[in-house]
């Protein structure tokens, strides 16, 4: 059974000084703020928390901090993503001794896995981390394409109690939670784009960046989906669908529903594949959540850079159309 309740995870975005210096002081206001919201969980190093960018000893400071500030208070999840099962376990044991709840595991490839490789990092990390293991399955990113029946062997696994899938297609999330539904498993979908049509396949919640962008909008429709009052819920889903894809899109120049549009019809086309890589947006995120008063820089790791001044007061008139400043 999953130590982790049903509920809005907010993926927390790591913070850097001006001098790209790691700032836990900027990473204890993000929990603050969660805490505050009463988001039911917070994520530390997940992708839009930049994990692929941190050093191994900044991953563990954060670790570290976040079970200081944030142990007891909230569901805490920790990303164990690491090309190699030694440092995955690394991480997993320290979050074990910081408080966390579970860690998070991906797994990132450089050279081909056959699947027997995979359920050999999963089942070490299952058999050796004495904590709870989240499988993470976020293929536009890790480049590790599975299909539903493998997911469903993986969480079959004992020690692996929960899932973030995070996928845009209709088609694969159905197959993929069908096949899991009965598995000792507690199910998040991975976007909160999706949360209405993930919580109606069976997901118990949400993990993403948006509950903190959006955290009134974000509780009314996990709510509303409680209540299986579905109606208003879509309605919600909507408004937070039409803001939130075009924050990650970042387009400036395409107005938010055509945007909303081409989103939707990803998700509703048969499914084939996933997407070649996601396009990043922790810059995007980031600068929301300094412009929304949070005591966070907007620097982000090379090699990519932060927004300028045109695309922040673009963020801000789209917090703005939506009410979430």
């Amino acid at each position: 059974m999953s130590n982790l309740p049903a509920g809005l995870y907010a993926i927390i975005l790591t913070p850097f000084k001006e001098d790209g210096e790691l700032d836990l002081a900027g990473l204890e206001a993000e929990l603050e703020y969660a805490i505050e919201k009463k988001i039911h969980g917070a994520v530390v190093l997940g992708s839009n928390g930049e994990a692929p960018y941190l050093t191994c000893e900044e991953k563990k400071q954060v670790i570290k901090r976040a079970g200081e500030v944030a142990r007891g208070k909230i569901a805490l999840v920790a990303g164990a993503i690491a090309m190699g099962t030694r440092e995955a376990l690394e991480y997993a044991r320290l979050a074990k001794e910081s408080g966390f709840d579970t860690v998070m595991v991906a797994l990132p490839l450089y050279f081909h896995l056959d699947f027997e490789d995979v359920k050999r990092h999963y089942q070490y990390l299952a058999e050796n981390a004495d904590i709870e293991i989240t499988l993470y399955y976020v293929p536009e990113c890790s480049g590790l394409v599975l299909q539903p029946e493998q997911i469903a062997e993986l969480v079959s696994i004992p020690g692996i109690n929960s899932m973030k899938l995070t996928s845009f297609n209709r088609e694969f999330i159905n197959q993929t939670f069908e096949l899991c539904w009965e598995k000792d498993c507690r199910l998040f979908i991975g976007t909160a784009l999706l949360t209405y049509e993930g919580m109606k396949m069976g997901a118990q919640g949400c993990f993403c960046p948006i509950p903190l962008i959006a955290p009134k909008d974000m509780h009314q429709l996990f709510n509303l989906i409680q209540e299986k009052k579905w109606e208003q819920a879509f309605e919600v889903q909507e408004k937070i669908r039409l803001g939130g894809v075009s924050l990650f899109a970042g387009l400036e120049n395409i107005d938010y529903e055509t945007i909303k549009n081409g989103f939707m019809a990803i998700y509703n086309a048969p499914y084939s594949s996933p997407i070649s890589h996601t396009r990043v947006a922790h810059h995007i995120l980031k600068e929301a959540l300094r412009l929304k008063g949070l005591p966070i820089t907007n620097q982000v790791r090379l090699p990519y850079q932060r927004v300028d001044e045109k695309k922040s007061a673009w963020i801000k008139k789209l917090l703005g159309d939506f009410g979430w400043l």
